[in-house]
């Protein structure tokens, strides 16, 4: 298969209706295997809502082919329902809503974008790849298994139908040869030189403000008047420019220091797509 037929662009709210038809989709299969996920039309309307909010902030994509939505997978925070705190909530890239059109049966789309998910959270320092399956969905907890998923425990609140917990470590590539490509929004290679243009250009303003102070200073001025009143706010403002120049440079050289911590642009830490 020529992997390179597959895209992974992030969703847009022109998408919803496209990704609820894979769900209906995944409904009606579901509901011929015996299970009933999804199947609430109320959950349905919260569907279009969630996609909506996860959308509007980055945390959904599309695979595509050809142009068609052929999966669609998301991450969100920590579940609060089902995850606790000694689970160490940050230390994962929750998935959520991972649907595969079944058009594309077969194709091991759906571990693909495990993996994919798996890559990215290993380059953002994660420890796991978590998610939640519904309790009664047997068939679904067996396949996430054959992925290299562990059961961590079942969690049963009453107003939830999911609750069955997996993860797998972070990191873990099941395929290889078919990954996915990544979204790469590298840091911009001329960031170091631009910092330390702005750094340049802001204290040679502040040398100028010193200079225009120390004239100012030597003015001869009446000691009343209009003139007094406007030389002395003159004076006045100058100052709190003065300081405003010298905040800034202090504010730039620890961007300079915090941006040299950051990864090459070549690093993997930037193959996911922004987070807000």
């Amino acid at each position: 298969m020529n992997t390179d037929q597959y895209q992974v662009r992030r969703a847009t709210p022109d998408d919803v209706p496209t990704l609820m038809e894979m769900r209906a989709e995944a409904e009606q299969w579901l509901a011929e295997m015996g299970v009933d996920q999804w199947s609430d039309p109320d959950l349905g309307e919260r569907a279009v809502q969630g996609w909506l909010e996860k959308i509007n902030r980055g945390r959904t994509w599309v695979v595509t082919r050809s142009g068609r939505i052929a999966a669609t997978i998301s991450r969100d925070r920590a579940d609060t329902d089902f995850w606790r705190e000694e689970d160490v909530l940050h230390d994962a890239f929750y998935v959520y809503k991972l649907i595969v059109a079944r058009s594309e049966a077969g194709t091991h789309l759906g571990a693909r974008l495990l993996d994919w998910a798996s890559v990215i959270a290993a380059a953002e320092g994660k420890s796991w790849v978590r998610l939640d399956v519904w309790r009664n969905n047997k068939g679904l907890q067996k396949y996430y298994e054959k992925q290299g998923f562990s059961h961590v425990r079942t969690e049963a609140p009453s107003h939830r139908l999911s609750g069955w917990l997996g993860q797998r470590p972070a990191g873990t590539v099941l395929h290889p040869d078919l990954l996915l490509p990544t979204i790469h929004v590298p840091l911009p290679s001329n960031l170091g030189t631009e910092l330390a243009a702005i750094r340049a250009e802001t204290t040679a303003l502040a040398s100028r403000v010193a200079q225009l102070r120390t004239a100012l200073d030597a003015t001869s001025t009446p000691e009343t008047g209009t003139a007094r009143w406007t030389y002395d706010q003159t004076q006045e403002h100058l100052f709190a420019l003065d300081c405003s120049v010298q905040s800034a440079i202090r504010a730039i050289t620890d961007v300079e220091t915090e941006a040299q911590k950051l990864p090459e642009p070549t690093d993997l830490a930037w193959a996911s797509a922004p987070r807000q």
